[in-house]
């Protein structure tokens, strides 16, 4: 007999009596309540079985991703644009020929695709092209990684920032409860210790600041924003007329930091760069330009490789922000930033997308100080419509991104005040009322024009800058008084009608005294 016709013979009696089975199997199912416990039984075993594998799974990869993340502790990742996209490139080399020799190799793989993400101008795009080219399991330790240490990094955050010896903390703190019983928690500023009224707390450069576009050029450093007296002390960029400085010191620091690369160069006829600040200069708006000083400044600080921890993103990213809806305008600073900075930071163009941008926006109008150095009190500044934290106590000439005064919360009857001393971008934040230790410090967002503004409109126009409503001491000491009020009210409403009740019951004439002769 044939191969072929054995096989077919074989399979054909496999079928009769797989059919066969089936049956008897379906009979006793229905009949036999024994069976179908029993099956039940089995069912359960099963499935316990393979919750009992998965969990055994999950704790395999958490130890997996624990031990990955522990080989690589003391690791040094490059700064440098172009040492970071080798590096990178590096890694995925590596980490692809790894997966070629099976599953055993998974989690070294793992680590290679994890430091080249580190270090990837773009985390977001590479972490969607791990998710299509990578083995699944690969993918789930990568993120893990990724998850777990972001996580670490939070959670160590706040105990290292701000540096103890500023005499401040960062705390958590309860600003009230929800419908459904949980506790709204938000980030303020509070003191280490006692101060008297008139102590300086502590004192603070900007991350960036900028001058007003209208003051640019004329007698305010572009730098630290001092206003500039003696002709004589003025430090001028080499290649351009549009900023001065106060003095070598703080032209040296900008020019290093970042006005080589955003200089306009009067040389040349045309260049993004002066596009850039014409378009400020147009608008008035001095954010667009604060923006980019804060892209090249922390490309100048990376490559500066100190190994710090956390770098001037780490440290923005946490700051709340208003949410500011795409426009023309904002597409169009974003081109300009794009062209001003393409040729000179290798990925921004990448980097500068429009979600990036309108959240570093949204933290400048939400978090920026204005800047008060003028030596003049009385001098007249155009002002910017670009909304910054300021009670007005001198005329506003620029604004300044603060890491640790961001974290300072509003009160329309404040404890502490801020303080120029040297006339320039650094800050003081000095009491104003004696602050107990584990007291929370809090400024005046706006000018309150000497107290003549009610707590409708203090509360109207922080709604409309900041989106918040107002519950400090003083504001709820007003809607105390009000319900107080209207409680009285109601009383008097409610006694004059039952007075009148009382009149027509009676149904006697009153006349009321001085008035028996109009009666």
């Amino acid at each position: 007999m044939k191969t072929s016709t054995i096989v077919a013979v074989t399979v054909g009696t496999l079928a009769v009596a797989t059919v066969g089975y089936a049956i008897y199997f379906d009979q006793k199912r229905r009949n036999d309540p024994e069976f179908r416990r029993k099956l039940k039984k089995e069912k359960k075993r099963a499935q316990k079985q393979q919750k009992e594998e998965e969990k055994k799974k999950v704790v395999s990869i958490a130890q997996m991703i624990e031990q990955a993340l522990e080989s690589i502790k003391e690791d040094e990742f490059p700064t440098l644009p172009e040492e970071r996209e080798k590096f990178c490139m590096e890694q995925l080399s590596t980490g692809e020929a790894l997966l070629s020799r099976g599953p055993e190799a998974y989690g070294i793989a793992a680590i290679c695709f994890y430091k080249a993400l580190k270090v990837y101008q773009a985390p977001t795009e590479l972490v969607m092209v791990y998710q299509k080219t990578i083995p699944p399991e690969v993918f789930t330790v990568v993120m893990g990684m990724l998850s777990k240490d972001v996580k670490q990094k939070q959670e160590k955050y706040y105990t290292v920032f701000p540096p103890r010896e500023m005499n401040v903390k960062v705390d958590e703190l309860v600003e009230g409860i929800t419908a459904e019983g949980q506790k709204v928690v938000r980030r303020g500023l509070v003191a280490l210790k006692d101060f008297a009224v008139g102590e300086i707390i502590y004192s603070e450069t900007p991350i960036i600041s900028s001058l007003e576009p209208s003051l640019g050029g004329n007698d305010f450093c572009h730098y630290c924003i001092k206003q500039i007296v003696d002709e004589e002390s003025k430090a001028r960029c080499d290649t351009c007329t549009k900023v001065i400085f106060c003095s070598e010191t703080c032209k040296k620091n900008a020019t290093v930091e970042f006005h080589a690369t955003l200089c306009t160069k009067d040389s040349d006829e045309a260049n993004p760069e002066r596009s850039l600040y014409d378009y400020t200069k147009e608008t008035n708006n001095k954010y667009p330009e604060m923006i980019a000083k804060f892209l090249v400044t922390m490309v100048f600080e990376e490559s500066l490789n100190k190994n710090e921890e956390f770098n001037m993103f780490d440290h923005i990213e946490r700051l709340r922000f208003l949410d500011v809806r795409p426009s023309a305008a904002e597409e169009k600073e974003i081109q300009l930033l794009k062209a001003a900075l393409g040729a000179k930071i290798p990925g921004i163009e990448e980097f500068i997308n429009e979600e990036r941008y309108l959240t570093l926006k949204g933290k400048l109008l939400y978090n920026a100080y204005g800047l008060s150095t003028s030596l003049d009190a009385n001098r007249s500044v155009e002002p910017s419509p670009e909304q910054c934290r300021s009670t007005h106590d001198g005329p506003v000439v620029g604004a300044g991104f603060y890491k640790v005064t961001s974290y300072v919360s509003h009160s329309c009857d404040p404890n502490a005040k801020l303080a120029f001393l040297d006339h320039n971008n650094n800050m003081s934040v000095v009491a104003t009322k004696e602050i107990k230790a584990g007291e929370e410090l809090h400024v005046g967002f706006i000018d309150q024009k000497n107290g003549t503004l009610s707590t409708e409109q203090r509360r109207q126009e922080l709604f409309q800058r900041y989106r918040f409503k107002c519950m400090c001491p003083l504001c709820e000491a007003t809607d105390k008084a009000a319900e107080k009020a209207a409680e009285e009210a109601t009383k008097e409403a409610a006694e004059e009608t039952a007075e009148e009740a009382t009149k027509e019951v009676t149904n006697e004439p009153i006349i009321e005294v001085g008035k028996a002769d109009e009666v």
